[in-house]
């Protein structure tokens, strides 16, 4: 029987499939046990008081007052000192910061708010769609193959 015949295709994208989906689980599993960044920091707060801290793209969860506001993505609700005035909770924004022990937060240095980040995400569901579309105009199954339409 070989490996890579036509009577084996199906079972052999099913298996690469599935193990796309156990490598996905592992490291979804592994990337919440790891204690890096805010965990990492809070594990041992004296260690690390007055280190730096990166938050790439995460998402604005709260605004308390115009001097905090928490952020979350794979860490729910990080407490960061900074100017809040023109944040809104769902704002997407990457924040540089140093972790404070005695505030028990970030105190942002840098932060970018990413205004258009909305667009960005439309305009690729936009494409998945024109994608969706154009395939089986483009493409066809015969006699369990692909093969492209008008073709010559």
């Amino acid at each position: 029987m070989e490996l890579w015949s036509d009577r084996t295709r199906v079972r052999n994208g099913l298996v690469a499939l599935g193990g796309l989906m156990l490598l996905g689980g592992w490291y979804a599993k592994l990337a919440m046990g790891l204690e890096i960044g805010w965990r990492q920091y809070t594990a041992d707060p004296a260690r690390y008081d007055g280190h730096q801290l990166t938050f790439p793209l995460w998402v604005v969860t709260g605004v308390p007052d115009a001097d905090h506001y928490l952020i979350s993505k794979v860490v729910k609700d990080v407490p960061v000192e900074g100017p809040s005035v023109g944040l809104h909770v769902g704002d997407t924004v990457s924040v540089i910061g140093d972790f404070s022990k005695e505030k028990w937060a970030v105190v942002q240095r840098v932060i970018e708010v990413h205004t258009l980040r909305r667009w960005k995400e439309a305009l690729g569901v936009a494409g998945l769609l024109a994608w969706a579309v154009a395939m089986p105009l483009l493409f066809a199954w015969r006699g369990g193959r692909l093969e492209e339409r008008g073709g010559g």
